[in-house]
């Protein structure tokens, strides 16, 4: 596991006012010293904590995963949460998404939760996107242009998004990372692409892959 100091004294250094981190695997809540150490890391700097896991994987157990979601929180005082739902939710066959946000808001009714997934629900219909939109999840887009420029912008992924959740709640994730051949978008267009969705925060995804360079950049926007 990353330093917990390490990581937030650099974010702070780029501007950054708040961090997530992986807090579960599955059904699986992650190692608690950890998630309390880094909760108490971005505290002394003012900062915003979220906790996010990936559910589904291998298969989805919505109930199961919803009650390690909602312990999560609690171990890490966390301020916020994000679910991060993708192919295994959407191939589902059982209802999963219904499922998983009728266990989570009836652990969590009010608590601030996005839903992080695919850029363009056009492309991926399974999803049941309005279910979770209908519990009060907020939308984050994975609007990761550097694996698909033609479709990944965030100005696409959010007028695709805004579908189903309400626009104002919306946070893209713009991709600072390389994946399957695909590099980092160069800095003119990472950061050109941020401004042609102006006012709506945004998120960077990876931490351990952003680069100096693109925190400044961003930082400046």
């Amino acid at each position: 596991m990353p330093d917990p100091d390490a990581v937030a004294t650099r974010a702070q250094r780029h501007g950054l006012t708040w961090l997530t981190v992986q807090a579960i695997e599955g059904p699986e809540v992650l190692d608690a010293d950890w998630l309390r150490a880094m909760r108490a890391a971005t505290r002394e700097r003012a900062m915003r904590l979220g906790v996010h896991g990936y559910i589904g994987r291998p298969r989805p157990r919505p109930v199961a995963e919803a009650r390690a979601m909602s312990k999560a929180i609690r171990v890490a005082e966390a301020d916020f949460a994000i679910v991060n739902a993708e192919i295994e939710y959407e191939r589902s066959a059982t209802g999963a998404p219904q499922k998983f946000v009728d266990a989570y808001r009836g652990l969590r009714p009010r608590f601030t939760t996005y839903l992080s997934s695919f850029g363009r629900p056009t492309f991926h219909p399974g999803l049941d996107w309005a279910v979770w939109a209908g519990a009060r999840f907020r939308g984050m887009p994975q609007a990761y242009e550097n694996l698909n420029p033609g479709a990944l912008k965030p100005t696409q992924c959010l007028a695709d998004w805004a579908r189903f959740f309400e626009r104002r709640t919306l946070r893209p994730t713009v991709g600072c990372f390389s994946e399957g051949g695909h590099t980092h978008l160069p800095i003119p267009r990472l950061v050109q692409s941020i401004r042609q969705v102006p006012v709506l925060p945004f998120n960077i995804f990876r931490h351990g892959t952003v680069t100096p360079a693109e925190l400044r950049a961003l930082s400046a926007v």
